[in-house]
């Protein structure tokens, strides 16, 4: 295992210090299975004053990894302090998504017929999914009640660069609203057609973010190679979508601002009433989906009041 992963880091860019040297127990200690040694690891490191060094190597070697092992690597950045994610909100990047028209469904499943068009303005929508450290903020701030499983309002170490779970379409639209106050700028939950403007592109029936084949280093979702659990955001940088969006197929299910109505979509018939008691739409597909649940297409419904392990969100913000 030592010998891998020294030999997979030589393939690896120095991050600005060509001369640092990193250990390589160290580092089979921070990609491997035991998360004793791993903390062990995080502690050495720290001691060391290399946090913001082994942090930016993890990230820079993603992509020689198997789904398990960037598992690992995410529990040990957000020991060590994922460099994504900054104080005082944690907020993911907010990137542009032009107006255009998108299509929504497939021919194939009876939620997703029929296959139609739909134009969408231009709006922005966070690069990843609102991560447990984000959501903390505003637990600890609006003194909102913590997700299911958060110890003392607080989410576990080693999962806050993971994106939130456990909350409800009420407790996101509740998150935007504290955020939205908070910044100064309006955020809330994207729409149902923007999300999939996002994951799908104009114009486009791609079936994945990144094209029309399945891959499983591509998503953290039920396949050969899968991680089997909850991953950090942003760990499989292949799969990102049409305009640069991370985990749009996998990790977790997110919520939409949408009603759970039949198709086709519109955004005037009142499928677009938050306060409603309707079933919402959800997308994505979650770590224990299988490759069907992760399409762009693949929709869901559950009641704006229900939160589930698998469930999350990210937010966009109007033009």
């Amino acid at each position: 295992m030592i010998r891998w992963i020294e030999s997979s880091l030589n393939s690896v860019p120095d991050m600005g210090s060509p001369s640092k040297k990193y250990d390589a127990r160290l580092w089979g200690s921070l990609l491997g299975r035991d998360a004793d040694r791993r903390r062990e690891a995080v502690r050495t490191i720290r001691a060391l004053e290399q946090e913001q060094a082994y942090a930016r190597r993890l990230l820079a070697g993603l992509s020689g990894w198997q789904a398990w092992q960037r598992a690992n690597a995410g529990e040990s950045l957000s020991l060590l302090g994922d460099p994504r994610l900054s104080a005082p909100f944690f907020l993911p990047e907010m990137l542009t998504v032009p107006a255009g028209d998108v299509i929504l469904g497939s021919p194939k499943y009876l939620e997703e017929i029929p296959l139609h068009t739909v134009r969408v303005a231009e709006f922005s929508l966070a690069q990843l999914p609102i991560a447990q450290a984000a959501y903390a903020v505003f637990v600890d701030q609006a003194r909102y009640h913590s997700p299911r499983g958060w110890t003392h309002r607080r989410p576990i170490s080693e999962q806050e660069n993971a994106p939130v779970v456990c909350v409800s379409a009420r407790d996101a639209e509740a998150y935007c609203a504290w955020l939205s106050r908070a910044t100064g700028d309006s955020y809330r939950l994207p729409t149902e057609a923007e999300w999939v403007m996002a994951a799908r592109g104009p114009d486009d029936r791609r079936v994945y973010p990144w094209g029309d084949t399945f891959d499983d280093l591509r998503a953290n979702a039920w396949g050969h190679r899968h991680a089997g659990r909850l991953c950090a955001v942003g760990m499989f940088l292949a799969g990102r979508g049409p305009f640069g969006h991370d985990d749009m197929a996998g990790n977790i299910w997110e919520w939409c601002s949408s009603l759970y109505w039949p198709y086709p979509y519109r955004a005037d018939d009142g499928r677009e009433d938050c306060a409603a008691d309707d079933l919402r739409v959800m997308h994505g597909g979650s770590w224990r989906s299988k490759p069907i649940s992760i399409r762009c297409a693949a929709r869901q419904g559950e009641l704006p009041t229900d939160n589930f392990e698998v469930v999350g969100f990210r937010v966009a913000r109007g033009k």
